[in-house]
C-alpha cells in the first residue's frame, strides 16, 4: 500500500519529504569525536609570587615594562584558576603607575595604547573574563615593543 501511495505523490511533495528528513537527520550526522591535542597544551606561567615586593618607582622603564608584560602573560590563567587575579591586577596597575610619568614625558602618543591594555585587564579581573587578559596581553606586548624600540633604557 505505501509503494502505491509513494508512486502517486507529485514529485515536488516527493522532493520535499527527502529534505524534511535529511534537515531532520543532518544534526546527528554533523557530531564528531572532540579531540584534545595534550602534546601543545603548556601549563601556565608561575605569575603570583608568596611575597611581593614594593615597586622601585625609580627602577628603569625597561624593567617596568617588562615586568608588567610577565604578569599580563599569565593573567587570563589567574582569571581562569583562582582568586588571586585581583592582586595580580593591583601589581601591574602599580608597575605603570611608576612607569607613566616616564612614557607619558617620552611618547605621549602610546600612552593611550598601553591605558587600552590596562583598562582590558581591568575588565576581564573585575568581570571575570580571561579572554579580556589575553588581548590585554597581546596589546600590551606590541605597544611595549614598540616603546623600547624607538626609547630603549
Amino acid at each position: 500500500m505505501i509503494e502505491s501511495l509513494a508512486g502517486t505523490r507529485p514529485p515536488a511533495v516527493r522532493i520535499l519529504s527527502v529534505l524534511v528528513v535529511g534537515i531532520a537527520c543532518a544534526p546527528l550526522v554533523a557530531c564528531g569525536e572532540t579531540y584534545i591535542e595534550t602534546s601543545v597544551t603548556t601549563a601556565p606561567p608561575s605569575v603570583v609570587a608568596t611575597t611581593i615586593s614594593p615597586v622601585n618607582p625609580n627602577a628603569p622603564v625597561a624593567e617596568l615594562l617588562a615586568e608588567m608584560t610577565e604578569l599580563m602573560l599569565g593573567l587570563d590563567f589567574v582569571i581562569s584558576d583562582g582568586p588571586d587575579a585581583q592582586a595580580v591586577m593591583a601589581r601591574i596597575e602599580s608597575l605603570w603607575d611608576a612607569a607613566e610619568p616616564t612614557v607619558r614625558s617620552t611618547a605621549l602618543d602610546s600612552a593611550p595604547d598601553f591605558d587600552q591594555a590596562l583598562d582590558l585587564a581591568k575588565t576581564g579581573v573585575d568581570r571575570n573574563r580571561p579572554a579580556d587578559a589575553s588581548k590585554a596581553y597581546k596589546i600590551l606586548a606590541a605597544v611595549t615593543a614598540a616603546y623600547l624600540a624607538d626609547y630603549p633604557s
